[in-house]
């Protein structure tokens, strides 16, 4: 005689199946392991800030070397006019049929500098160390430039720019670095 099932008997889980939720156990690992990786990526954002200084250095080489190239080609003379305290920078054209003092503005507007990056200082052979207010670097149609060193800074860290007056490189060196004669 075959036993019958009794009714209302627990069901028996069968292979390959699962409960609906998660353990206590198993969310306590999935926090863990959440954990583990912000405590390495959150590090990681800090360098974003780096990233622009960086990037900002290079846009400003890249800015002087190319109105470098294009004063001698155009035998025009142009100025970069930085405004320090603002943190922004302008490129003007100088007008050779008109006085001195009287410049046509190329860009119409100033280039501002991202969002906590500034200009720590900027030295040429005609001003000492501005730290505020206006410096200019002058462009000259015969392949000559003013030599700066301008000091950028996220307030962590600094880059240096160096020009090249014969040339119009700059060289672009990690940290403030003091450049002597």
């Amino acid at each position: 005689m075959e036993k019958k099932a009794a009714k209302g008997r627990m069901p028996i889980s069968k292979a390959g199946t699962w409960n609906s939720g998660y353990t206590l156990i198993e969310l306590s690992i999935i926090m863990i392991l959440i954990g583990i990786v912000l405590l390495f990526a959150i590090p990681k954002l800090g360098g974003l800030e780096d990233t622009k200084l960086r990037s900002s250095s290079r846009e400003l080489a890249g800015t002087i070397q190319s109105l470098f190239d294009e004063s001698v080609l155009k035998k025009v003379a142009y100025q970069l006019v930085f405004d320090i305290t603002e943190r922004k920078y302008l490129i003007i054209e100088k007008n050779q049929d008109k006085e001195a003092s009287e410049v046509i503005d190329v860009t119409n507007r100033y280039k501002r500098l991202p969002e906590k990056i500034f200009i720590k200082d900027i030295e040429t052979e005609t001003t000492q160390k501005a730290t505020e207010g206006r410096v200019t670097i002058e462009f000259y149609p015969d392949g000559f430039m003013d030599k700066c060193i301008i000091h950028i800074s996220n307030g962590k860290n600094d880059y240096t720019l160096v020009t090249t007056p014969l040339t119009g490189k700059v060289k672009i060196l990690e940290g403030y670095v003091e450049v002597y004669e």
